[in-house]
């Protein structure tokens, strides 16, 4: 409408000069005249104002429905939620000492094995056949000995007959004691009390030291391990409170932290911690777990949920729901928060208990507008 009467005005002054002359108007008649069309278009705009006020007033005045609820004192926690395993903590391969072939194997998988029991045997033969010799020198060297022992007691011999008699005894029973360890390095045996979770080995094969072909987990004993972004180094410690989900189980344990790392892996920038889950039914290694590690919690203090707290690059602002002259209207309330979680967040300032805070369509609500509550969410309380 504006722009039609500017453009109306421009083309009658237009018609008004290139006409002047035919008509005998002067200027000053087409100046005056021009005046009161320019005077005609400034009423017409203060008109124009007035009606969008009035469109805008009912524009204000139309009713929304919302949900709200009421500003109450609860209990909020802020968590650090990081993606974690389960690992056992004696958890370790048996692996065989020497090269040779393997002749038996004396466990299964899932069998309870203790500390140095037998696992596997390999091939000895040579070593026992040479034990066979050996033992055979020594009984000699040994009754040789005992007989020489007993003259000398006589005072019969030399003192030189009798130290080289104990002497050649003394010898080969050391290298029949190097020739017994030799021999027990040819069997493969636990580290540790535990199962045996995995067989790698066959009879007739080769082993060859290094090699993990005994995998020994004691599942008395495990833990939830997870690296954890440096940028949490001066919050995360031993001790921390923290919750560990098992989302394969459907469930979750109560702990604590029982070990944080202060060394920052150089390629990732993350630090280990671990949490002990001894006694936990169920649990298996290299089980996923979602540990949530609270990082600070405040009772009796006013939340609201985090999705209906609007941020502008000034200011952060909840939607309120307020009773006035019989209606009830929002109204914009700035807000001062503190942390916030994936639901809730804490608010610092701005609110008292009792006011009631818009939560399902707060969107594009201005102040003013008259609005129609919904029964209140969650009992209308927080």
């Amino acid at each position: 409408m504006k722009n039609a009467l500017i453009l109306s005005a421009s083309i009658t002054a237009m018609f008004l000069a290139s006409c002047g002359g035919a008509e005998n108007t002067t200027d000053a008649n087409a100046q005056a005249e021009l005046k009161t069309i320019q005077v005609q278009i400034a009423e017409l705009q203060k008109k124009e104002q007035i009606l969008m006020k009035q469109l805008g007033s009912k524009k204000t005045a139309r009713t929304k429905i919302v949900e709200v609820q009421n500003i109450v004192l609860a209990n909020f926690q802020n968590d650090l939620t990081v993606e974690g395993m389960v690992d056992a903590q004696n958890s370790t391969i048996a692996t065989s000492k020497v090269p040779a072939t393997v002749t038996a194997i004396l466990v299964k998988e899932g069998q309870q094995v203790k500390t140095g029991q037998a696992l596997a045997r390999l091939d000895n033969s040579s070593l026992l056949q040479s034990k066979l010799e050996l033992e055979q020198q020594f009984e000699f060297s040994k009754t040789l000995y005992e007989k020489q022992l007993r003259l000398w007691k006589k005072g019969v011999g030399t003192e030189i007959q009798y130290l080289s008699a104990k002497n050649q005894m003394d010898a080969l029973s050391k290298s029949l004691n190097t020739l017994n360890t030799t021999i027990e390095m040819y069997t493969i045996k636990a580290p540790i009390n535990g199962s045996i979770e995995a067989i790698d080995i066959k009879v007739g094969q080769v082993a060859a030291p290094g090699m993990p072909y005994f995998k020994v987990v004691n599942v008395a004993n495990i833990k939830a391990v997870a690296e954890v972004s440096e940028a949490y180094a001066g919050t995360v410690h031993s001790g921390d409170v923290v919750t560990v989900e098992f989302p394969d189980l459907k469930k979750s344990i109560n702990g604590r932290v029982g070990f944080a790392s202060k060394l920052i892996d150089p390629l990732n920038r993350t630090f280990n911690i671990e949490i002990p889950l001894n006694g936990v039914a169920d649990i298996k290694p290299n089980m996923v777990a979602r540990l949530k590690i609270t990082q600070y919690q405040k009772s009796n203090t006013m939340v609201v949920p985090t999705n209906c707290v609007q941020v502008t690059e000034k200011e952060a602002f909840v939607m309120l729901a307020k009773s006035e002259n019989g209606k009830i209207t929002a109204q914009k309330q700035i807000v001062r928060i503190g942390l916030s979680n994936k639901n809730m967040s804490e608010v610092l300032d701005g609110l008292t208990l009792g006011d009631r805070v818009i939560v399902n369509g707060y969107q594009e609500l201005v102040d003013g507008q008259v609005l129609q509550i919904k029964e209140a969410v969650n009992n209308g309380k927080i």
